[in-house]
């Protein structure tokens, strides 16, 4: 009785927890976009159409501008690579140009979740995103997630596994501390034996509340 009861307050701590994430990722607007290699740009000088331009982001981080040849863009922000574009244009035109940057798709920008979870596969991400909004995109844990011992596989090799008890944010509600997964990361649930399964409806529910609200955000 005791471990029921446990179960539901903390799969009912997980809506909250979910809830309080959803409002603060729309509070904040969102993260500045980081472009990546193979995404393609459109980019607007306007008022000079030779300057227009679409291209690929190439393997070396480079943009292939008219006339000014490549220019570093992976790695930037979209303001920060407007105002190098900015500092080059200014040899070529008077004033102070208006640019806009249109990522029309990107390919580079994913991150990957496999193990325990609903829908293991890989995600477009803007720049950054929290172990739990990863979670959601991916329709929830499963009944047998082992949530104790996540691992966090970085795509910088050079950096050791991040092991992650994801139990701990959860039960305090601790969303401005959950791990930051970037693009090129990978995120491995385990799954755990022996677990009671009788609530698995309702984490099917909990799976279907992480969908919607997935769903909700991308309609926005």
């Amino acid at each position: 009785m005791l471990t029921r009861v446990h179960t539901i307050s903390r799969m009912l701590s997980i809506l909250l927890t979910a809830v309080a994430f959803s409002s603060s990722a729309r509070a904040q607007g969102g993260e500045a976009y980081i472009i990546g290699k193979g995404d393609q740009l459109l980019v607007t000088v306007w008022g000079y159409n030779e300057f227009t331009t679409t291209a690929t982001v190439k393997d070396n981080a480079m943009f292939a501008m008219p006339l000014l040849g490549d220019m570093k863009a992976a790695g930037l922000t979209k303001e920060e690579f407007i105002s190098s574009l900015q500092k080059r244009l200014a040899e070529y035109v008077q004033g102070e140009p208006r640019i806009t940057i249109s990522v029309l798709s990107s390919i580079g920008q994913r991150a990957t979740i496999l193990g325990a979870v609903n829908r293991p596969d890989n995600y477009p991400i803007s720049s950054e995103v929290t172990l739990i909004e990863l979670v959601s995109m991916a329709g929830g844990y499963t009944s047998d997630a082992r949530l104790k011992k996540i691992k966090i596989f970085h795509k910088d090799k050079l950096q050791p596994p991040t092991e992650v008890d994801l139990d701990y944010y959860i039960e305090r509600s601790d969303i401005e501390n959950v791990p930051r997964i970037k693009a090129g990361d990978i995120v491995f649930v385990p799954r755990q034996e022996n677990l009671v399964k009788e609530f698995g409806e309702f984490l099917r529910d909990v799976a279907f509340f992480f969908t919607l609200l997935r769903i909700t955000d991308t309609a926005r």
